[in-house]
């Protein structure tokens, strides 16, 4: 799972790249802005997911929590 992690982080950051060249552009195309952006989101969103199930701690029992 820490290697997928990592695939879509760089994923993501060359995201943030191609989004920043597209705004920068004199004529920016919209359309394509827009779906790099929402593209990010749903990687943003699948990072988070993935983190949440690496780093979950063990469940409570009886108001216990084990390390």
């Amino acid at each position: 799972m820490h290697r997928k992690l990592v695939t879509l982080r760089i994923r993501h950051a060359i995201l943030d790249a191609k989004i920043e060249r597209e705004s920068r552009r004199p004529h920016t195309d919209t359309l394509r802005l827009t779906a790099l952006k929402k593209l990010r989101l749903r990687l943003k969103e699948e990072i988070t997911r993935l983190e949440r199930e690496f780093f979950r701690k063990p469940a409570a029992r009886n108001g216990v929590v084990t390390a």
